[in-house]
């Protein structure tokens, strides 16, 4: 009995001890805070959505405009793909203020972000205005929370 337990001791350490390690990932720079993501990406993006397709009524009518060209609809897929990295962008080293409703609405924006993709990619204006009601509830649930530069309006501030 007490040689049985001694071998399988044994293969115990012998197996642990013989598990690959991995390798590293890459290295990544975390230059930029989220207050420079919000900046420089995540409203670009997100006002470039909602300004894509649109409806004014003024003293000359009613204005409508879409994305036409290809170059248009690019822009709008462009835009959309930011929003879902910028979410997965949000979720990475010390951006994350905590590992519970931070990375909820972090994905919340991937979500939306790939809900405006399939539009832009369907060219479909009707689904891309659509998708901007999506993408305003992802932001401003986050912002009703984090509130990057503006305490009085949120409880937590990633500076």
């Amino acid at each position: 009995m007490r040689k049985t337990s001694v071998i399988f001791l044994l293969g115990v350490i012998f197996a642990s001890g013989c598990a690959e390690e991995l390798p590293p990932g890459p290295p990544l720079d975390m230059r930029h805070t989220t207050k420079d993501l919000m900046a420089g990406m995540i409203d670009a993006s997100a006002d470039a959505l909602w300004d894509a397709v649109g409806t004014v009524w003024d003293e000359n009518g009613e204005n409508h405009w879409e994305p036409e060209t290809e170059e248009q609809w690019l822009a709008v897929k462009g835009a959309a793909m930011t929003l879902v990295e910028s979410g997965n962008l949000l979720m990475l080293g010390d951006r994350a203020i905590d590992d519970d409703q931070w990375m909820v609405h972090s994905q919340a924006l991937v979500d939306a972000g790939a809900i405006a993709l399939a539009a832009a990619e369907a060219r479909d204006p009707a689904r891309v205005f659509d998708t901007g009601e999506v993408v305003y509830n992802a932001c401003n649930s986050c912002h009703s929370i984090y509130w990057v530069g503006d305490e009085a309006r949120g409880r937590t501030s990633s500076e």
